[in-house]
């Protein structure tokens, strides 16, 4: 049977007949259903066209666990997430939040990205790694990584300047005097430690500084269990010679051995140092308040959306060459109490 047959049997005209099974407009929401059920009935659903899908106006925030040990703990996303939310509404956006755990099965929580009908997506990539990554490539939308860099692979990121921090820190140190710089080892191993720890190593040669590995102590990264282990290992050594000033891998580890040394009777910073790294809201209620190296989560936030939005563009653009681009935010050093001056 034609079309022309069932739309006389249907008692619309074939050009009704062609609006409606092609979800065109030009007829009412009851004609279109009343049609599209008889259709079913006459065994002719086969003439349906599948609806086209409706672009979204949604970006994918999707919050990457491996281990959790990072994240379950300080989840540095949700002092970003602000920012990312009104700097893509901007753009006329909105932020569906979502979580892929490592320790779940990933296939169907990544298939269930791609049924989201979203845009684009931003991996907040802290605890993943380059293995990681690659199970994200079944991904159908643009796709920006947040907070690692993954160098050898072909996608785009916006990260921190890890190093450049390290070598401010280090830089300030040097300005008050000190020459004997340790530094505050995270026992999880995170890319943006181990650029921290790259710049550190640099950054003592770069000023003729030398390495003493008895300098570098590892501590958790909770404040709790950095505390814990800066006391054990000041118990253990039992008066022990230490630098005069530590940089941190983070803000976290810092607040706990200062905690730590305060007990044991160390002055902070009259006898001993200490620099952060994060500029968490913790460093300004330390005793005494916390020198540390800040991220500007605005910068962060806008300029990890702004990437996306250019990949969205150029998505379907054919002639546009695609080389994946690695963005890096600069950071500032706070100057607070926890650093003095050796005369």
């Amino acid at each position: 049977m034609t079309n022309k047959e069932i739309a006389k049997k249907l008692g619309i005209s074939p050009a009704a007949l062609s609006l409606v099974i092609n979800h065109k407009p030009g007829v009412s929401d009851e004609t279109r259903a009343t049609v599209l059920q008889k259709l079913e009935e006459m065994g002719y659903e086969h003439l349906i066209k599948k609806a086209p899908v409706i672009p979204s106006n949604n970006l994918c925030f999707i919050i990457y666990k491996r281990h959790g040990e990072i994240l379950d703990l300080h989840p540095f996303f949700l002092l970003l997430m602000e920012n990312i939310e009104t700097h893509a509404r901007k753009y006329g956006y909105n932020i569906l939040l979502c979580t892929i755990d490592k320790r779940k099965p990933l296939e169907s929580q990544i298939q269930h990205i791609n049924e989201l009908n979203c845009q684009g997506a931003i991996i907040f990539a802290t605890e993943m790694n380059d293995e990681d990554m690659r199970e994200f490539s079944n991904l159908t939308i643009p796709v920006v990584t947040m907070d690692n860099d993954f160098t050898r692979l072909t996608c785009n990121s916006v990260s921190i300047n890890n190093q450049m921090g390290t070598y401010q820190a280090i830089e300030y140190l040097i300005k008050e005097n000190h020459t004997r710089i340790g530094y505050l080892k995270c026992a999880v191993r995170i890319s943006s430690f181990k650029e921290r720890h790259t710049g550190y190593d640099r950054a003592l040669k770069h000023f003729g500084l030398e390495f003493n590995p008895e300098d570098i102590i590892i501590l958790g990264y909770t404040e709790e269990s950095s505390y814990r282990d800066m006391k054990h290992y000041l118990s253990k050594h039992n008066n022990p010679s230490l630098p005069s000033a530590f940089v941190c891998d983070d803000d976290t580890m810092a607040v706990g051995a200062l905690r730590a040394l305060s007990e044991a009777g160390y002055k902070v910073p009259k006898e001993i140092s200490i620099i952060g790294f994060n500029d968490r809201p913790t460093c300004e209620v330390t005793v005494p308040p916390l020198t540390t190296i800040n991220v500007s989560k605005r910068s962060f936030s806008e300029e990890t959306v702004d990437e996306l939005m250019r990949l969205i563009r150029n998505h379907n653009n054919d002639s546009t060459e695609f080389r994946s681009r690695k963005v890096r935010i600069g950071t500032k050093l706070i100057k607070r109490d926890s650093v003095s001056r050796i005369l």
